[in-house]
């Protein structure tokens, strides 16, 4: 009898503990499905690729150019050396370790070296200056030796002749642009600048200094 009891007490003792646990125990999980939001797609823009149409040779040379003209600097020292692109219609000249841009107009015909007298062409080649001339008709000149002996040979087997006077001078007419000169090539194959542009130059010039003359 006592080990009915001694049973019965034991098994009235473990209900009431899996009671007690369940009630207070913790739940089990209950996994549901989950909808995952995804926030919209979001455009990025990256740096390294860009929209924008590749520019042409043309336009990169508009903005080199644009870039020369937009340089603010005085000449501080004596010129070295010039150079002259007649195709941009442009006077560089060299000094220290940097360079001056002008504008400038060309002889009235630009197109192609000159070859003989009142052709109004500006000569292509290597020359240099061959003197000074503070009284010029255009304000102040330096004097470029065209022509020379590779011009004058060639004048020779044509049988004309090169002509000469060819200077880098300031303005003819006291009701020239100074500013605008450059948009009409008026000269009879001379370089041309303003006075005070070819005021700095002369200031800053010596004889036998080098000048390239390009197409």
């Amino acid at each position: 009898m006592n080990i009915y009891k001694i049973i019965l007490s034991l098994a009235l003792f473990g209900l009431l503990t899996y009671s007690f646990t369940s009630s207070n125990g913790p739940k089990p999980k209950v996994y549901r499905d989950t909808v995952y939001r995804f926030p919209p797609k979001v455009k990025i823009n990256n740096p390294s690729v860009s929209s924008a149409k590749p520019k042409t040779p043309e336009a990169i040379k508009k903005k080199i150019e644009t870039a020369e003209e937009d340089r603010i600097i005085s000449i501080t020292s004596t010129i070295t050396r010039f150079k002259v692109k007649k195709s941009a219609q442009k006077l560089y000249a060299y000094f220290a370790d940097t360079f001056k841009v002008f504008r400038i107009s060309l002889g009235a015909s630009p197109v192609g070296h000159k070859t003989t007298q009142g052709d109004n062409k500006t000569p292509e080649g290597t020359y240099y200056i061959s003197y000074k001339n503070p009284k010029s008709r255009g304000y102040k000149s330096l004097k470029i030796s065209y022509p020379n002996e590779s011009d004058k040979q060639k004048a020779k087997q044509l049988k004309v002749n090169p002509g000469g006077d060819i200077f880098i001078h300031g303005l003819w007419w006291a009701e020239q642009d100074p500013k605008n000169h450059w948009k009409d090539n008026w000269t009879r194959g001379c370089v041309a600048l303003n006075n005070q542009e070819i005021e700095e130059i002369f200031n800053h010039t010596e004889c036998n200094t080098q000048i390239t003359i390009l197409p």
